[in-house]
C-alpha cells in the first residue's frame, strides 16, 4: 500500500484549512508528495527519512533548509508497515498532538479505503462468478470454477432456486444477506437463493408490487435454474396467464412449446380469425372454454351470453379446423395449436 499524492494533497488541503501550520506529507521514501507549500512537492525530507526508518515520531528543533524545518515527523503506518510521514512545522510541542490527530484520521481513512477497493474488488470477482455459474452446465465437473467458488466460500454442492424480477432495481427489496443478485439485464434482476422462506418473501413483494416473477425448481444445476426461471415469465407473458410465478406450474405448456408439434394449417386459420368481427368473437369463446377446462357452463358464465350461444361457436369452431370437441385427440390437437397462435399473437404485437 502506498499514499496516494492526490489523497495526501487533499488531506493536507483540508487540514491547513483549520491549522495556522504547514504541513507536509512524505512517502515511503521521503519524499514530499503533499505540502501547504507547493515548492517543497518533490523533494527530499531528511527528517521522514529517520523517521521511516526508525518508526517513532521525531521532533525537529532545528532547520535543515529545504530538506527540512523545525516541527515534528510522525509516521504514517498500515498493516504494521510504515507507508509514509506526516510532518507539521511549528514548536515541537505545539504541534505534536495536531500531527497525532492527523496521523490517526489519514490512517483511518487509508484502511476504509483500502477496505473498499477489496470489496469492490470481491464483488468484481463474484459478479463474474456468478456469470460463469449460471452459464456452465456440470460446474462440479471444472475445476478453475470449483477453486474460485471455494475462494469466495460458496457451496456448489446446495440445491438452490433461480428467481428473475422484471425491475430496474431491488433496492426496496431487503434480500437475505447469504443470496445472490446481479442484473440479468436492464430490465430484470437476478436472485440465487437456498431458503424457501426468502423465496416466499420475495414472491409476496412481487406481488404487492406487482412485478412480474419467475422462479426455478430447486437445482444444483443454475444454468438450468435461470433458464426455468426466464422461461417462467416468457410463457406466462405469451399465454397471458395470471398467478403463474413457478416454473412448475408451467413446465408442461413449455414443453410443448419448446416440441414444435403445431400444424400451420391450423395456426393459418387462428391467423384467420384475427381479420373479422365473428372470428375474434370465437377466438374469445375458445380461449374462454380452454380457461374453464372445456366446461361449457362455466364458459358460458364468463363470456356472458346463453349456454346455447356457446355451443353455436364451438360448433362453428369444430367446422373451421374439421375437429371435433368431443374427441379428446381433437381437444388435444387443437389446444397445442391453440397455444402456438397466443405465442405467435405476443410476438407479433
Amino acid at each position: 500500500m502506498k499514499l496516494d499524492p492526490n489523497l495526501a494533497q487533499s488531506i493536507v488541503d483540508k487540514m491547513m484549512a483549520s491549522v495556522p501550520y504547514n504541513i507536509n506529507m512524505m512517502n515511503e521514501k521521503g519524499y514530499i508528495i503533499a505540502s501547504g507549500n507547493k515548492e517543497r512537492i518533490n523533494t527530499l525530507h531528511i527528517g521522514a527519512i529517520d523517521t521511516i526508518q526508525s518508526g517513532k515520531t521525531k521532533p525537529m528543533a532545528e532547520s535543515f533548509g529545504k530538506f527540512g524545518q523545525p516541527g515534528v515527523n510522525i509516521p504514517v503506518e498500515f498493516n504494521g508497515e510504515t507507508i509514509g510521514v506526516i510532518g507539521i512545522t511549528g514548536d515541537p510541542e505545539k504541534v505534536t498532538p495536531l500531527a497525532s490527530l492527523l496521523k490517526i484520521s489519514t490512517e483511518l481513512l487509508i484502511s476504509q479505503i483500502n477496505n473498499t477497493k477489496l470489496e469492490n474488488q470481491r464483488k468484481e470477482s463474484l459478479n463474474h462468478f456468478l456469470y460463469q455459474w449460471t452459464s456452465t452446465d456440470n460446474i462440479l465437473n471444472n475445476e478453475e470454477l470449483k477453486m474460485r467458488a471455494q475462494a469466495l466460500k460458496i457451496d456448489l454442492t446446495i440445491k438452490r432456486y433461480a428467481v428473475i424480477i422484471e425491475t430496474k432495481s431491488l433496492v426496496k427489496l431487503q434480500l437475505n444477506p447469504t443470496d445472490f443478485t446481479f442484473s440479468k439485464t436492464t430490465e430484470q434482476q437476478l436472485i440465487i437463493t437456498k431458503n424457501k422462506s426468502d423465496l416466499l418473501r420475495y414472491l409476496k413483494f412481487c406481488q404487492d408490487n406487482h412485478l412480474k416473477i419467475g422462479i426455478s425448481n430447486q437445482t444444483i444445476n443454475l444454468k438450468e435454474a435461470v433458464k426455468q426461471a426466464q422461461d417462467t415469465i416468457n410463457v406466462s407473458n405469451e399465454l397471458e396467464l395470471t398467478d403463474v410465478y413457478y416454473f412448475k406450474q408451467i413446465s408442461f405448456l413449455n414443453h410443448v412449446l419448446e416440441s414444435n408439434l403445431h400444424s400451420n394449417r391450423t395456426l393459418s386459420v387462428f391467423k384467420g380469425f384475427l381479420k373479422t368481427n365473428s372470428g375474434l368473437e370465437l377466438l374469445e369463446t375458445l380461449d374462454a372454454y380452454f380457461k374453464h377446462n372445456g366446461n361449457v357452463t362455466e364458459t358460458s358464465q364468463a363470456l356472458k351470453v346463453h349456454r346455447n350461444t356457446t355451443n353455436y361457436r364451438l360448433n362453428n369452431i369444430s367446422e373451421y379446423f374439421g375437429l371435433n370437441l368431443h374427441d379428446i385427440t381433437d381437444v388435444l390437437q387443437l389446444y397445442v395449436n391453440y397455444l402456438y397462435f397466443k405465442k405467435y399473437q405476443h410476438e407479433h404485437k
